[in-house]
C-alpha cells in the first residue's frame, strides 16, 4: 500500500495519479545526475515515512461472477523493516484468514480457524490471494527488490515525468514473471504504472492505482488500486474504505501472534 508524504500537487493531479500494495513513497526526490536503475529502485524502497496505521478495505474480484471480501490491513510504520498484515473480516466462510508479509523476508499464511501460521514456500508467492488477481508477490511488490534493474527510457505518462525501469528476477528468484516494466515518477520516486510480463514475454498483468486519499497535511495513501490479468481477462480492485492512524502493538506483526485473536485497534473519531 502506497504512503506518500509532503505531496504538493493539485487535487486533480492526485486523483489521476496511478501507482500497491505495500509500496511506500515520501517527499520529493533529488534530481539524479545519471540514471542508475538499481539506485532508483533502492531509493523508492527507502523513501518511506514512519507511519503506523490500519485500514478498512474491500477486495473485489471482477469476473463473470463478482466476489467481494472485507479486509483490515495493518502497517507497522518502521521503515527499517516494513511489515504488513492482511486480515479477512468478511464473508464468514473466510473471515479470520490472515497474511503477514515481512519485506524482503518471509510471508506467513494463517487459514480460517487456525491458530498457527505456516511460512509460504518461494514458489507459493505466485499463488493468488483469495483467488483473485493479486498474487502474494504482487501484494509485496517483490520486483522492487529483484537483483536486475535496467534503465529503458524517459517517458511522460498521465502528466508525470518518469523513468521507465525494466526489472528481472534472476535465476535464483522464483517468480511467475519474466520481467516487469515500471514507470517511476522522477520527483516523488513513486511507481505510477507497472506492467508484468510472463516468461514468454507476453503481457500478463497491469497494475494501476486509481486514486489516493489524504491522511493529514503530509501523508496520503492509495485509495483504490486495480490489478488486471490481461490473459485471464479478469480484474481485482482493492479499495480503502476507512483509514486509522494508531499505534499498533507487535502482536499484529509477529509470526507467532498475528493470526490469533487480538483486540481491535482504536478507530479515529
Amino acid at each position: 500500500m502506497l504512503i506518500m508524504a509532503n505531496w504538493t500537487r493539485s487535487a486533480t493531479l492526485i486523483w489521476r495519479w496511478l501507482s500497491l500494495l505495500p509500496l511506500f513513497a515520501a517527499g520529493p526526490a533529488r534530481a539524479a545526475e545519471t540514471v542508475d536503475a538499481t539506485a532508483i529502485m533502492q531509493r523508492v524502497l527507502a523513501n518511506r515515512p514512519a507511519l503506523s496505521l490500519w485500514l478498512e478495505a474491500e477486495l473485489r474480484i471482477e469476473r463473470k461472477t463478482a466476489e467481494s471480501f472485507d479486509l483490515n490491513i495493518f502497517f507497522n510504520g518502521d521503515p527499517r523493516e516494513v511489515r504488513t498484515a492482511y486480515r479477512v473480516t468478511a464473508p464468514d466462510e473466510v473471515a479470520g484468514k490472515a497474511v503477514l508479509m515481512i519485506e524482503g523476508g518471509d510471508i506467513w499464511l494463517c487459514e480460517k480457524g487456525q491458530s498457527e501460521p505456516r511460512k509460504l514456500a518461494p514458489a507459493e508467492r505466485a499463488t493468488p490471494f483469495l483467488g483473485g488477481d493479486f498474487a502474494y508477490e504482487d501484494l509485496e511488490l517483490a520486483f522492487l527488490r529483484w537483483p536486475q534493474h535496467r534503465f529503458v527510457r524517459e517517458s511522460r505518462r498521465l502528466g508525470f515525468d518518469c523513468w521507465v525501469i525494466e526489472s528481472k528476477p534472476g535465476a535464483q528468484t522464483p517468480s511467475q514473471y519474466g520481467r516487469v516494466l515500471s514507470w517511476v515518477d522522477k520527483q516523488y520516486l513513486a511507481v505510477v504504472i507497472a506492467e508484468a510480463y510472463d516468461a514468454q514475454g507476453r503481457l500478463l498483468k497491469n497494475l494501476e492505482v486509481k486514486s489516493v486519499r489524504k491522511l493529514d497535511e503530509r501523508h496520503y495513501i492509495v485509495g483504490q488500486i486495480a490489478l488486471t490479468n490481461v490473459q485471464a481477462r479478469s480484474r481485482t480492485v482493492l479499495r480503502v474504505l476507512e483509514d486509522h492512524k494508531a499505534a499498533l502493538t507487535p502482536e499484529f506483526f509477529s509470526p507467532e501472534t498475528f493470526c490469533k485473536a487480538v483486540a481491535a485497534p482504536p478507530k479515529k473519531e
